[in-house]
């Protein structure tokens, strides 16, 4: 069979990196082809047959499925059934983006995972079908009327789509995030470069224990055996560390905690004294003495 691969230039009134479209009527995508993109669809109505390999599955309003590029797939919709189609490419996700975890996460596994892993129907909590729906009416209607800056509101909203179906995505599923490294050391390897690298976030052992395949107690001991620290206590060495330079600099100590990811002076003042033996200002101090 001649399976058809479509690239984005295929829409004629594609933007850069990016299409969405509201369909009522189907023609192409009931053959099975292939993308060079994402592709996002959800239904606002009626219901359609999703096509993967040898899997299907039948999807009714407020249901999505996201599909890689390069995975052959086709859709049967029933009469009157209408759904958005959001096609992207990562491209889409500048280094701001493709750097929060979950998304870059989601995004690999779905390009690197056998087809089996690939489902051809993601159930959205009843809560935010709504909310989901209105993202993408926002990113159709800024993708119509291109207003200023309407690329990164696209951007923007694409990001939090994507988001959210990774949270569903793994939240459903056995499979896991760890199996695209080598082994478990990698990903913990990957974890400490992570928290080097957004130290200055909301970054939880809870947030990142979930999203691997390791037990919450075996991630911790396996974290502290590689690092020779514990998860919180590696996060407070990054976090005071920053600190001690941005002291260095001149910046004021109350400004300072905000810009390390503490969300209290209180707590960064004792973390502060716990690691390096004294207070922030006291550090200043000894900084100006010698």
């Amino acid at each position: 069979m001649n399976i058809k691969n479509f690239v984005l230039s295929y829409y004629e009134n594609s933007a850069e990196n990016f299409h969405i479209q509201k369909i009522d009527k189907v023609t192409e995508a009931q053959k099975p082809h292939t993308h060079e993109y994402f592709q996002i669809y959800f239904i606002s109505k009626g219901s359609l047959e999703h096509h993967i390999e040898n899997e299907s599955a039948h999807l009714n309003q407020g249901d999505m499925f996201i599909i890689p590029p390069g995975v052959a797939h086709y859709i049967v919709p029933s009469p009157n059934t209408v759904f958005y189609s959001l096609s992207f490419m990562e491209e889409l996700f500048d280094k701001q983006y493709t750097n929060n975890k979950l998304t870059k996460y989601f995004l690999r596994f779905l390009q690197t995972n056998k087809i089996e892993y690939i489902k051809p129907k993601i159930t959205i909590n009843s809560g935010e079908i709504f909310y989901i729906e209105s993202i993408m009416a926002h990113i159709l209607k800024e993708f119509d009327e291109k207003p200023f800056a309407y690329h990164d509101t696209v951007q923007a909203s694409t990001h939090l789509l994507v988001t959210m179906l990774a949270r569903e995505y793994f939240s459903k599923t056995v499979h896991n995030i760890t199996d695209h490294f080598e082994n478990n050391k990698q990903f913990i390897l990957h974890c400490v470069e992570y928290i080097e690298n957004n130290f200055a976030d909301k970054i939880t052992l809870d947030d990142i224990s979930k999203i691997s395949a390791i037990s919450k107690s075996n991630f911790c001991a396996l974290f502290l055996k590689i690092t020779g620290h514990s998860f919180n206590n590696y996060l407070n060495i990054c976090r005071i560390k920053a600190a001690t330079s941005y002291i260095k600099k001149g910046y004021k100590i109350t400004a300072i905690y905000g810009l390390c990811g503490y969300n209290d002076f209180s707590t960064f003042n004792r973390n502060f004294n716990k690691l390096m033996g004294m207070s922030p200002r006291e550090y200043k101090k000894q900084l100006y003495l010698n």
